[in-house]
């Protein structure tokens, strides 16, 4: 298991099949997922070759009414809840269901991309730290989602301690409450995003000061609130690093 379906928890992620490209709130986006799980399971025959074709097609025009953030990102209609519960979610045609290797060729990114394909948070030295903290903050699949698949801002709190001269990993303990209330603060403007898990992070945060100004432009008033807090338990933590002006 992984990232993408921990081994503790009932959340997965489904972020790089496109869902969020799609402007619904969160109890539309299970809305679509549980109807699409229940449509594939009536029409779609493991055994019936054209069944996924014509599944994928219903669906594509069945969806294309939902309003997009991005018109060029595609929304894989075979995403869906892939256990019993209906809190996963997942390739309702990976192999590991279908038995076929080959099976997400009838995908528009077929079997090669969405195989290869791993995301910036999962490739993470920090991966199995995050995953962690996401399945203790997440109350279901599509928050497990928005917090994995945003790594840019995962990135920037990585640089924000060290340039803060903490350690990296000692951080996930030292400061647990702090990571999960500024994960927290980040769902609420989550659904705002295109979020993939693919994108461009153009930003490398060479300073506190640039983490800080992206943390703003993110979060707003939220940053500003956070920042205060943490620097009333931090008072010393420019004098070691030299990220502040003294």
């Amino acid at each position: 298991m992984s990232l993408c379906h921990p081994n503790r928890g009932n959340v997965s992620c489904g972020a790089c099949c496109g869902l969020f490209n799609l402007k619904l709130n969160t109890s539309e986006y299970k809305n679509l997922l549980l109807d699409r799980t229940t449509e594939f399971k009536k029409t779609v025959n493991f055994e019936v070759r054209h069944s996924f074709p014509m599944y994928r097609k219903d669906r594509e025009t069945k969806e294309a009414h939902i309003p997009k953030k991005d018109e060029m990102t595609y929304n894989c209609p075979f995403l869906g809840y892939v256990d019993d519960t209906k809190q996963r979610i997942g390739c309702m045609i990976h192999p590991i269901f279908t038995g076929d290797p080959k099976s997400q060729n009838f995908s528009f990114y077929g079997t090669s991309i969405c195989q290869a394909y791993d995301c910036k948070t999962k490739e993470s030295t920090l991966a199995d730290l995050w995953e962690n903290l996401f399945v203790e903050i997440a109350k279901d699949s599509i928050e497990f989602s928005f917090l994995s698949a945003d790594h840019i801002f995962t990135y920037a709190v990585e640089k924000f301690f060290s340039h803060s001269n903490w350690n990296v990993e000692s951080m996930f303990n030292t400061f647990r409450l702090e990571l999960m209330e500024l994960f927290r603060m980040r769902l609420i403007t989550s659904n705002r995003k295109n979020f993939t898990s693919f994108e461009i992070n153009y930003d490398v945060f060479l300073t506190l000061e640039a983490v800080e100004s992206y943390f703003e432009s993110e979060l707003g008033m939220d940053w500003l609130r956070w920042k205060d807090e943490w620097e009333k338990k931090n008072p010393n933590r420019g004098e070691v690093s030299g990220s502040f002006d003294k």
